[in-house]
């Protein structure tokens, strides 16, 4: 039976086999294009996110301004809390559209009860209207996941402390650290249960976890008892987890084939990443894992693409439990002949016109 790009994606997610192999890239990456509107038409669907819940933060105020700085845009926030004031400055990326942070709110062991303070009177409340928008906006072109915060210890890495503060908290002032961790835990927890009474099926972790610097250790002791937490709450509800796992994956493929993520997304095969699908595959033989296209293969030739896209496909479509995917920024004038060859390898492998 001929499946449209969303059943197919969706098939593949819930643990079956799809009439083909399911291609799929983020919307708001995609070009408004007629090269893009030919590949969907061939197949390409699109993944879009909405968050489903909104903070509701008590005792504490947040104030935001920007300033031009050299021709930057510089977004300053600043929450005063009744034990400490916290300051961030930032500028906003093109891609995503997402903060790349300049000072954090967090400068050290002395800003960490006001952060606390923040997280512990901070109530996460159900927001399901844009999602329910945005999925009927999708329809049949692809999916609509519910998006939540990553899992803690990321989330303070990335949008609180970063790599370095990170370190200085775990291994300096860990009481202190974990204090904080567990507050933020209470936050995601809240958000879990949204998550399983809502009505989106695909639930987006977006954790960017690297073992490059989340290593085996920190994983077991930080995100494995997390996971488990979360997925008891998920999985009965009938939310299918998928977690972003662009980086090193080769340290952390025992960790997580201990765990009951259902899908590793995002998983970059070399020569952006350092595990092979074929591995992952045999690791991981519970798990779909969704590809992400390396974004240094859009730079070559569009028959090296196809070539590269068909050698990885007879390695690791066989079995199922694959997504051919694409999540990180690219050269957008690299995407007609990128996305091409892809789909024409695809199309090849399977034994279809292209």
């Amino acid at each position: 039976m001929s499946m449209n790009r969303r059943e197919r994606l969706l098939t593949v997610l819930r643990g079956g086999m799809a009439d083909r192999i399911p291609w799929n890239c983020y919307a708001w990456l995609v070009p408004q294009n007629e090269a893009s509107r030919r590949l969907q038409e061939k197949g390409l669907s699109l993944m879009g996110t909405r968050r489903i819940f909104r903070e509701v933060v008590s005792g504490a105020s947040i104030r935001e301004e920007t300033t031009l700085e050299g021709g930057e845009t510089i977004y300053h926030t600043v929450i005063e809390t009744p034990v400490g004031t916290l300051t961030q400055r930032a500028i906003r990326e093109k891609g995503y559209g997402s903060l790349w942070i300049r000072e954090y709110f967090i400068k050290g062991v002395q800003d960490y009860p006001a952060v606390e303070y923040l997280f512990r009177h901070t109530l996460c409340e159900p927001d399901y209207a844009p999602w329910i928008e945005a999925d009927r906006e999708m329809g049949e072109a692809g999916i609509v996941v519910g998006e939540i915060m990553p899992v803690p210890i990321m989330t303070l890495m990335v949008n609180w402390m970063g790599v370095e503060g990170l370190a200085e908290g775990i291994y300096e002032h860990t009481a202190e650290f974990e204090a904080l961790l567990d507050a933020l835990t209470g936050l995601y927890m809240q958000q879990m249960q949204i998550a399983a009474e809502s009505p989106a099926e695909i639930i987006w972790f977006g954790d960017n976890v690297t073992g490059t610097i989340i290593s085996p250790r920190l994983f077991e002791r930080y995100l494995a008892p997390t996971y488990a937490r979360a997925l008891e709450v998920l999985r009965p509800a009938g939310k299918i987890p998928i977690a972003h796992y662009d980086g090193s994956n080769r340290p952390l493929v025992k960790c997580l084939a201990r765990t009951a993520l259902p899908v590793i997304e995002a998983f970059t095969p070399p020569p952006g990443g350092d595990l092979s699908v074929v591995e992952a595959k045999a690791a991981w033989p519970d798990k779909v894992v969704w590809v992400n296209f390396p974004a240094g293969m859009f730079l070559e030739e569009e028959e090296v693409i196809f070539n590269y896209t068909l050698g990885l496909l007879e390695e690791s479509a066989p079995g199922g439990r694959l997504v051919m995917g694409c999540t990180e920024d690219f050269p957008f004038e690299h995407f007609e002949k990128t996305f091409t060859a892809i789909g024409r390898a695809l199309a090849t492998y399977e034994g279809r016109e292209w």
